[in-house]
């Protein structure tokens, strides 16, 4: 043990030391007096003891003599011993609770680090989640942003067209007034009157008069036309036709024979279905 370690020690123990010390002055003072008390119990009287007495009586006394101090320097060793093992015992206890503290000291830091970790961790998953939804909320809202304005175009889309739409059909009743006013005028006026002799005229004129036909022939004939007057069917209404089967089969077959039809003076009184009375006869 170097010199520190025995100042410590001396340091820490010095009780038991001073009492080791103590135990060991009484014991040799307790020889001494027993010594004394020995020589003063001598007598006068005993001098006059025959030399072989008196050296027997010495050597006795120096036997005990030697007993009593061999068995103080054994009860003061077994003292020593016993605070010596008095102080190794408190020294392992001592160290054992400083041992026991230092353990539960490091239990404190190791435990204080985890929670400290903990935390932090904690902390960042905190962080992170916070961030996803912060990041989840700007994208519903950018979203929210682009539907509002997608919406808005929409809208004002939808607006722009059927202001187009309203615009277009204003303009096409318009015209359909101004057609029908127009197609009125020129009725009035007796230009239907003579779109029809026209027709009449030219498909008289392609007829092929059958054997059977009568004087007086007079039937209704309808015909639908393209845009340039080209026929693309015709039908004589049996009821209101006076002919036979070979009349109206004639009267078809002029019809198609004067395609295109004549276009009329004005182009509002063009129909694609006219319908006109055949009379050959007029």
């Amino acid at each position: 043990m170097s010199s520190v370690a025995n100042d410590n020690f001396i340091a820490e123990n010095w009780k038991y030391l001073l009492a080791a010390v103590a135990l060991h002055a009484v014991l040799v003072a307790a020889v001494t007096i027993t010594i004394d008390s020995t020589r003063q119990a001598v007598i006068p009287s005993q001098l006059a003891i025959k030399a072989v007495v008196i050296d027997n009586s010495a050597k006795r006394l120096q036997r005990e003599k030697q007993a009593a101090a061999e068995r103080a320097a054994r009860e003061q060793a077994e003292a020593e011993e016993k605070a010596r093992e008095q102080l190794e015992a408190e020294r392992r206890e001592a160290e054992q609770q400083a041992l026991e503290k230092k353990r539960e000291a490091a239990e404190q830091v190791e435990l204080k680090r985890q929670e400290d970790q903990r935390q932090k961790t904690a902390a960042e998953q905190k962080r992170k989640a916070d961030e996803k939804q912060a990041a989840v909320k700007r994208q519903a809202d950018e979203k929210k942003r682009a539907a509002d304005i997608k919406a808005k175009q929409a809208e004002k889309l939808k607006v722009e067209r059927d202001a187009r739409e309203q615009a277009q059909r204003e303009a096409e009743l318009k015209r359909q007034l101004a057609d029908e006013e127009g197609r009125v005028q020129a009725e009035s006026s007796g230009a239907l009157s003579q779109y029809a002799a026209l027709i009449q005229q030219r498909v008289v004129r392609s007829w092929n008069k059958p054997a059977s036909a009568k004087q007086g022939i007079q039937c209704e004939v309808k015909v639908t036309q393209a845009q340039g007057g080209t026929v693309l069917s015709v039908q004589v209404l049996a009821d209101k036709c006076n002919g036979d089967a070979a009349v109206r089969q004639s009267i078809e077959a002029a019809v198609y024979r004067s395609s295109p039809l004549p276009m009329p003076s004005d182009s509002r009184l063009f129909q694609r279905v006219i319908i006109f009375q055949f009379k050959p006869d007029e």
